[in-house]
């Protein structure tokens, strides 16, 4: 039997895996590049000392300079850098819109190498949100499950390796190289000068005061600053999860400046629900004003109580919508 012939190569097939193999490696290249980018918001430094020290940023503001404290033990690397909404997105890349839509003014970043633990690198961000709720809403949208709450501040927490807190306008991110065992400690000389240093605001009230109580999953309150559930222009809408008739629920909840304005967002939001599929239930133990819509298997509560919207967003079932909805108009009827 004659051995089989191979079918030679041509040239185009040739050009064409050269092309494929270049294209992959590309491909591999700005993977890697982009794993190396560091996000403050999300995970733990990964900036080499040089490169910290190398970089240079916007010069900064005297005001700026005086808000950032020099401590003992804390050792700049650097002066500090300014961002402002024109290229917040050079030192955030991929969350500049998040802090842009609540109202960001400035953002002050300064690293220092600490004393203890010995090489430890920290890199601090002070967000100016102009008001106490914007500060909020970029606070509570980024809380990291699992989270310690501190008592230092109203709004505070720590993870291994960093610690989150809002002092009236601004939103403060102080972020270690590192793990260590108690990381409020570790930072606590730094943090009792910088918050020493901030200007005094209100803190704008517990937003979880706002929520009933029962079924309230812990530190789940979170603010949605601008276009809540895609809707455009639903601003300020706050949020929480809840634990409801054998299942999970999110509450939401919106103050408005009167009860005029409440009752037309109210019919805003049940038109853009309609519109995107939604359907009326009709079902007698609905009361009358309780408006509750589904599709598929999500359900959505309205409610509205004077100057006051809120509702249930994807429940899972007819009964959790309806329940958490009583339960909100109740509590908030209460506090008339």
């Amino acid at each position: 039997m004659p051995a089989k012939r191979t079918r030679p190569v041509s040239t185009a097939q040739q050009l064409t895996g050269l092309i494929i193999l270049a294209t992959l490696g590309l491909i591999l290249v700005w993977l890697l590049v982009q794993q190396s980018r560091f996000n403050p918001a999300v995970t733990a430094l990964q900036t080499p000392r040089s490169t910290a020290v190398a970089k240079a940023g916007p010069a900064a503001s005297p005001q700026a300079t005086a808000l950032v404290p020099q401590v003992a033990g804390f050792t700049p690397l650097g002066p500090v850098q300014n961002f402002g909404p024109e290229n917040l997105s050079d030192k955030i890349d991929g969350k500049a819109e998040l802090y842009l839509s609540a109202g960001f003014r400035t953002l002050a970043v300064q690293s220092f190498t600490l004393t203890q633990p010995a090489g430890a690198y920290l890199e601090v961000f002070l967000y100016d949100m102009g008001e106490p709720q914007n500060a909020y809403a970029v606070f509570s949208s980024q809380r990291r499950p699992g989270s310690t709450g501190l008592s230092f501040r109203p709004n505070a927490y720590a993870t291994t390796n960093a610690l989150f807190f809002t002092a009236g306008n601004f939103y403060v991110e102080m972020i270690l190289d590192r793990a260590v065992p108690d990381v409020a400690a570790v930072l606590e000389p730094f943090t009792t000068a910088l918050v020493a240093n901030l200007p005094a605001a209100a803190e704008g009230g517990n937003p979880a005061a706002l929520f009933p109580q029962r079924g309230l999953v812990a530190d789940s309150v979170r603010l949605q600053a601008a276009d809540a559930f895609g809707l455009a222009g639903f601003n300020n809408v706050y949020t929480a999860e809840y634990s409801v008739a054998g299942a999970q629920a999110t509450a939401f909840l919106a103050q408005r400046p009167d009860a005029a304005q409440a009752a037309a967002e109210a019919r805003r939001y049940q038109e853009f629900l309609q519109a995107n599929g939604y359907r009326a239930v009709q079902n007698p133990t609905i009361p009358e004003n309780i408006t509750i819509l589904t599709l598929e298997d999500f359900y959505e509560a309205i409610v509205v109580v004077e100057q006051t919207l809120a509702g249930v967003h994807e429940a899972p079932s007819l009964a959790a919508a309806l329940d958490l909805a009583k339960t909100i108009q109740e509590a908030l009827t209460r506090k008339r």
